[in-house]
């Protein structure tokens, strides 16, 4: 929190006293690279020291086993063992072995939308929890969706096919989830902020 008033208090400082509306937008928009990127170094810091996997190894756990319900829930044949999860659709379906690692928690873009959830200027802590609260969970869910997802395309397509989903497609549909997530937040906290009418009409037209 120090670090976010730190923050608000430079650009305060920093910023012109005339700006035209484009000028405004420009400079709030340099505001929100500047804490984007302030904010994003821990994930950096994380995966340049190595330290993830003391970290998620519980993560992994839930992962694996949450997924491993789901899939029994389906008709799944499966057999589960830590962050190992053995998967048969059928009698006569070879058995797919497959492990839960550290990309497969979602741990980087649940960091990434703390990220972008904090590097909006002028919007509330309270507004930013709130993104949070709905947020993460969605983030978790989306993450559990991918698991499912690979194991129904190798029962469908084959185990290639599975990895191709899992390393393209899966991936970009979590980078998507992510900024779908912070979209809808924002046109809420924006639409939701305290502001007279006066001053509405002050950001259009001024």
């Amino acid at each position: 929190m120090k670090l976010k008033k730190s923050l608000a208090v430079f650009f305060r400082r920093r910023r012109p006293k005339r700006l035209n509306r484009t000028q405004k937008r420009l400079w709030s928009g340099l505001e929100f690279l500047v804490r984007l990127l302030l904010l994003s170094i821990p994930l950096y810091l994380v995966i340049g020291l190595g330290i993830s996997g003391s970290v998620l190894g519980p993560l992994q756990a839930a992962v694996a086993g949450q997924s491993a319900l789901v899939l029994k829930g389906m008709g799944f044949q499966v057999q589960h063992s830590g962050v190992f999860i053995t998967t048969i659709a059928g009698s006569d379906a070879e058995p797919f072995y497959f492990m839960i690692n550290q990309d497969c928690t979602g741990w980087k873009s649940m960091l990434f939308l703390f990220a972008l959830l904090f590097a909006v200027p002028g919007i509330a802590l309270r507004k930013r929890l709130w993104g949070l609260i709905f947020g993460l969970p969605s983030i978790w869910l989306g993450n559990l969706g991918r698991v499912i997802g690979v194991v129904l395309a190798e029962d469908a397509y084959g185990k290639a096919m599975a990895l191709m989903i899992h390393d393209y497609l899966w991936q970009l549909g979590l980078i998507a989830l992510v900024v779908g997530i912070w979209v809808i937040w924002m046109y809420w906290a924006k639409r939701t902020s305290k502001k007279t009418f006066l001053e509405r009409l002050k950001e259009v037209f001024g």
